[in-house]
């Protein structure tokens, strides 16, 4: 029997519903990107959360923390946070390609994110990892 995940990853959404991190995975991310992401994902979900760490987490300043992801085309970093009363979840605030040591722009958006969320000017919903077929994939698998 398998056993299931320890962990669920949300996403945030704005009060106007706009789930920005989904967008930003689906839109701006190659497949193979998306599979790293998946990956690292799936090896996070079935560990106690004293055992994420580098190379695939890191915890950084006040509730924010990282999940990290090496790609041929640079670092790609997923900024969130352990919600408190949520047990077993994490909440993806930011998902970008990080081009500085230390990236205070993508922290600085995470963090006023967070700030909103606390506010309750904003929520968040079940993030989805799972590739989609597009119409131009099925329409190529027919050739």
């Amino acid at each position: 029997m398998d056993k299931p995940p320890l962990w669920t990853f949300r996403g945030y959404m704005t009060e106007a519903g706009n789930s920005l991190v989904q967008e930003w995975f689906y839109g701006e991310l190659s497949i193979d990107e998306r599979d790293l992401i998946r990956d690292r994902v799936n090896h996070l979900k079935y560990l106690e959360r004293h055992l994420w760490r580098r190379p695939a987490f890191d915890k950084l300043e006040d509730d924010l923390n990282e999940v990290r992801i090496k790609t041929s085309a640079g670092p790609i970093r997923m900024y969130g946070y352990f919600p408190s009363g949520k047990r077993h979840s994490f909440v993806l605030l930011i998902g970008l390609y990080k081009s500085a040591d230390n990236d205070r722009k993508g922290k600085n958006v995470a963090k006023e994110r967070l700030k909103l969320l606390r506010q309750g000017k904003g929520n968040t919903h079940e993030f989805d990892f799972e590739e989609r077929v597009t119409s131009e994939d099925s329409q190529g698998a027919q050739d």
